[in-house]
């Protein structure tokens, strides 16, 4: 891949000028990037699509949430690769990591470094969420900048980047560059898969020019860039508030959409705001604490991933005995297949006020993150009040399929 930062300079602001403020400064942009998938996914499990045409004049708004969900995580890793590459896990004398309860983001929540203030929601998809989203992602062309945030504080997150990129520059010659020294094997490069998103995939950072890539591509998706291939998070946004990318069935010449983001119940599942599993009762409870669990197993399979070194077998060899094939493999399986339906599951069960919906918490997995979620899955009323989860292709099952690590 060339070295994009050629058609992108980097903010020449004074700032990052130790290895202590770059580690920190990468480790809240990876936290950033945790914060956006929750609310995206959250309003994409809102949108009610059974009975309903998911193709509406665009693509369907779902889809298009779930595909910059996706990316999103993609942008976590590239910013962990960076951690990696730069030996910046190290933040305040703890060891980064996504699985833990000082990492994992809670809603109502505000974005980190952020002026102004800009509070997320895990809420139902309406215009008004969305233009929620347009911010996190907003242009840096866009932003009337009356005067110079200070060096921890940020209008876009294009800034925060530019901030993080120009650290590098300035401590490059403090960090040991090269394949031998960034230990780009246990890196994520790999085993990525978007079908609903764009090309870039995840890029091992072994110097200077690529670690200024992997910035560049965060960037380019979320807000855009002047010679970008592919429509930014922002410009995906705005066709979903524009009912370009919709919900609803077109029924008329005129191409009118019979519902719209905004149809209220009959197209969008009643689903409470930021609801919290201690919320719940009885087996909802428990499906909810599954939800928390299958993501927080997804983080940790993610950090089991930095400690695997990927030499052995080749790139790209699909060999059963890989330890580290596997974790990739269930890294994508853990998400379709258990944390997907299992949300689905929820934003359509009745509570007090709305219905439910994945809480997106953090769940203890003790030592073994795939026993906890079978132990949860297999509780007797849970399994009562929702028989669809065993069968021959239950989340249940999927679970057992799932890799096994140790925490």
């Amino acid at each position: 891949m060339p070295h994009l930062t050629t058609r992108s300079a980097v903010r020449a602001i004074d700032g990052i000028t130790t290895r202590d403020e770059l580690a920190r400064h990468l480790a809240d942009a990876a936290r950033i990037e945790l914060s956006t998938i929750p609310p995206y996914l959250y309003a994409a499990y809102s949108i009610k699509t059974s009975g309903y045409s998911q193709w509406a004049q665009g693509a369907s708004a779902q889809r298009t949430l779930i595909g910059i969900a996706i990316e999103e995580m993609l942008h976590m890793a590239l910013v962990r690769n960076v951690m990696t590459a730069t030996k910046c896990e190290v933040v305040d004398g703890k060891e980064f990591r996504f699985y833990s309860e000082a990492t994992i983001p809670t809603y109502p929540g505000d974005m980190l470094h952020r002026v102004p203030p800009l509070t997320l929601h895990l809420q139902r998809i309406s215009t008004a969420a969305v233009e929620g989203f347009m911010e996190v992602e907003l242009p840096e062309t866009r932003q009337q900048q009356a005067s110079k945030p200070s060096d921890d504080e940020y209008h876009t997150l294009g800034e925060l980047y530019d901030a993080i990129g120009k650290g590098i520059v300035t401590l490059s010659d403090q960090i040991k560059w090269g394949p031998e020294n960034t230990r780009w094997q246990q890196q994520y490069q790999r085993g990525y898969w978007n079908q609903w998103g764009g090309p870039p995939k995840p890029l091992p950072v072994v110097d200077e020019g690529s670690a200024l890539d992997a910035l560049y591509i965060i960037v380019e998706q979320g807000e855009g860039a002047p010679d970008e291939n592919e429509d930014s998070h922002y410009q995906k946004f705005t066709r979903v508030r524009d009912h370009v990318d919709g919900i609803g069935v077109v029924y008329d010449d005129s191409g009118k959409q019979k519902y719209t983001i905004d149809s209220g119940d009959d197209a969008v599942w009643p689903v409470v705001t930021d609801p919290k599993a201690t919320d719940c009762t009885g087996p909802v409870q428990t499906l909810a604490q599954l939800s928390d669990a299958a993501y927080c197993y997804v983080l940790a399979l993610l950090d089991k991933l930095y400690q695997t070194p990927a030499d052995d077998p080749a790139p790209h060899t699909a060999d059963p005995k890989s330890v580290r094939y596997g974790l990739e493999r269930g890294f994508v399986a853990a998400m379709q297949g258990v944390l997907s339906p299992v949300a689905g599951l929820l934003v359509s069960t009745p509570l007090d006020g709305g219905n439910a919906g994945p809480t997106f918490g953090y769940h203890d997995l003790g030592t073994s993150p795939k026993q906890a979620l079978i132990d949860l899955c297999t509780d007797s009323k849970l399994m009562a009040a929702y028989p669809q989860l065993g069968g021959a292709d239950g989340v249940l099952h999927q679970i057992k399929l799932l890799p096994e690590f140790t925490i």
